[in-house]
């Protein structure tokens, strides 16, 4: 079985391969979790680079973003989903988020996924972003290709949409939908990103469900920067820092907890550590092919006969 989109992953611990027969559907392996991170030294390094005066300003976004692809792209396990009772490895690093054009009630909003190099650095990442949030907050509604589209499909009789819709799904489950069709929809990404803070919410960040829809398997929110301070018996303040708080859902199937909390450890360490992202990263090697992961598997099982052979020649 081949998708457009992805190349199916052999190698699976064997208690893990039964998950999608068990929790067939991906609302059924919800993962919620709230992590709090602190940015300190990521708002330290953003006020140095802008006090520079550049002609590009950087952005507490675009960094978060930066240092979330990144860990995706060191942390492959993050950008699978599960489709057909089988783990797939997503071809492309990708995001997706939400643009506002203004604050109001009813101003539009435009979605789009955005397709990253994962060897990008973190100043390639912010241009990119920002390039996307400026030309999206610019469009006419004439312009935005996944509202047309939508609309152009409403006006038939509703068993109509229903039969295409049905079809859509159909062909996403086989991994035969069009690109055309995945860049519409932008549930096709590695992370959906929701920037809460940028709405005012602060003090915490909602997590947010995942769709049965499409192959994300992973939301984040973020919400608004806080100041936390320690203070003496005196009141005197001791320290001071800037932290956040993000919302993560993850489909469960895709990977284990350890593996997910030791991505979350790398992430803080890219948030510490924004210089970091200046670097062009060394990435883990791709997954395996079905006919790397059979010979594997044969060097393994060889390897154990040999072990069990040389341990009953000692006991003799």
């Amino acid at each position: 079985m081949k998708r457009n989109d992805a190349k199916m992953v052999y190698d699976i611990p064997t208690f893990n391969r039964i998950f999608p027969f068990l929790m067939k559907r991906r609302c059924d392996a919800l993962v919620y979790h709230t992590c709090e991170f602190d940015v300190t030294k990521t708002v330290e390094y953003i006020r140095a680079y802008n006090a520079k005066k550049p002609e590009f300003r950087l952005k507490f976004f675009y960094v978060f973003c930066a240092a979330l692809m990144r860990t995706i792209a060191m942390r492959p396990e993050l950008n699978r989903f599960i489709a057909s009772y089988r783990y797939w490895q997503r071809d492309e690093l990708s995001m997706n988020f939400v643009v506002k054009e203004s604050f109001t009630d009813d101003a539009p909003e435009t979605s789009n996924p955005l397709v990253f190099n994962p060897y990008m650095t973190l100043m390639e990442y912010a241009k990119v972003i920002d390039d996307y949030i400026n030309k999206s907050r610019n469009l006419s509604e004439e312009d935005n290709f996944t509202d047309e589209t939508i609309s152009f499909f409403m006006h038939f009789p509703v068993w109509i949409i229903s039969l295409v819709v049905r079809l859509a799904r159909l062909l996403d489950r086989r991994g035969k939908a069009p690109s055309l069709l995945r860049e519409a929809d932008g549930l096709h990404t590695s992370v959906f990103v929701s920037n809460l803070g940028s709405i005012g919410i602060i003090g915490g960040s909602p997590q947010h469900h995942l769709y049965e829809w499409g192959t994300t398997s992973l939301f984040v929110t973020l919400g608004g920067l806080e100041r936390k301070r320690e203070f003496d018996e005196d009141g005197k303040v001791i320290s001071s820092k800037e932290t956040i708080k993000v919302g993560c859902t993850v489909d469960e199937r895709i990977t284990s907890g350890f593996y997910f909390v030791k991505s979350m450890i790398y992430f803080q360490e890219l948030l510490n550590n924004p210089q970091l992202l200046e670097e062009i990263p060394e990435l883990p090697p791709p997954t395996l092919t079905r006919r790397q992961y059979n010979a594997k598997r044969k060097a393994e099982r060889k390897a154990k006969k040999l072990a069990e052979k040389e341990k009953r020649k000692a006991s003799v």
